[in-house]
């Protein structure tokens, strides 16, 4: 059983949003892990392998496998083009700079590192800024699939508007695009550590067990009910707390940084704009030279 759809990221983009619409859906089914990561982990395990993974999906119109370590690797787009050069790709950017303030608090989450200062980060991870390349690695999988068959979403809109975004998905993937689920309006991924891990890996375990079993749409309601929702408040504290905010300084650098990739970008795109601080630190100074030139 194929996959039909694979979302590639960028990470940090709200790609778990992406994966929890679809997954809702009553025609499309998702990969169990959310990241299968075959096309640039582990492409060594064989096609069988990865087609286990969507071996309980055969009654879905649409698979997908949501792994947003394929955006950058610079080898997936043309392994995913060898395995199935049909699929549909949807790629989600937000805009670069906070992309990579939000992957240090990430890190910092996962316990990969100590809380430190973005600077820090950004000195020990230089992924930081790579992943933050999307003409570069975007051009890679429009070449390859065609225009056609990739889907770009920006993750500001999504949030202004989930309703609408998810519509779009759906209509994309080839399924009922007036399905409407508050999965959609749920936050995701809120920079925080839990007070009690313990505490918080109990509900999660719950919280996968109803997704499971399909029902994602009745969990949402339980999580929003007063009770539920102040004990997750109550168990939440913000990285923030212990992670500074980024300099301006440097804020400013990296929107230097990327000024290049972003100008490409919406010409690719074929925008106007694109709602972020760094497109506008960007457009400020439209001689600077392309990357496509």
């Amino acid at each position: 059983m194929k996959p039909t759809v694979i979302g590639i990221g960028a990470q940090k983009c709200a790609t778990s949003w992406m994966h929890s619409v679809l997954g809702v859906h009553p025609q499309v089914g998702v990969s169990d892990p959310k990241e299968v990561d075959f096309f640039s982990y582990y492409f060594d395990r064989g096609y069988q392998w990865y087609e286990r993974h969507f071996s309980h999906l055969a009654d879905c119109v649409a698979r997908c496998d949501t792994s947003p370590s394929y955006f950058y690797d610079p080898r997936a787009a043309e392994r995913a083009w060898g395995y199935n050069n049909e699929l549909k790709i949807i790629v989600l950017l937000r805009d670069p700079v906070a992309r990579a303030y939000s992957n240090h608090l990430h890190e910092v989450i996962k316990g990969h590192i100590e809380p430190q200062s973005f600077e820090e980060g950004l000195l020990n991870n230089p992924a930081y800024l790579e992943q933050g390349r999307y003409y570069t690695h975007l051009k890679r999988w429009v070449d390859t699939f065609g225009p056609q068959q990739v889907l770009v979403l920006i993750a500001e809109e999504i949030f202004a508007d989930p309703v609408r975004s998810a519509a779009s998905v759906y209509d994309f993937v080839g399924v009922n695009a007036n399905f409407v689920s508050a999965v959609a309006s749920e936050r995701r991924n809120i920079s925080d550590v839990a007070r009690s891990p313990g505490l918080r890996r109990a509900l999660r375990s719950g919280g996968d067990l109803m997704r499971r079993v399909g029902l994602e749409e009745q969990l949402v309601r339980i999580k929003s009910t007063s009770p539920v929702a102040g004990i997750l408040k109550a168990n939440s504290a913000d990285i923030r707390d212990q992670v500074p905010p980024m300099q301006e300084s440097t804020k400013h650098h990296l929107s230097e940084y990327f000024a290049p990739e972003v100008l490409d970008l919406v010409d690719m795109l074929g925008r106007q704009s694109l709602p972020w601080p760094t497109w506008e630190h960007a457009a400020e100074d439209m001689t600077r030279t392309p990357i496509a030139s």
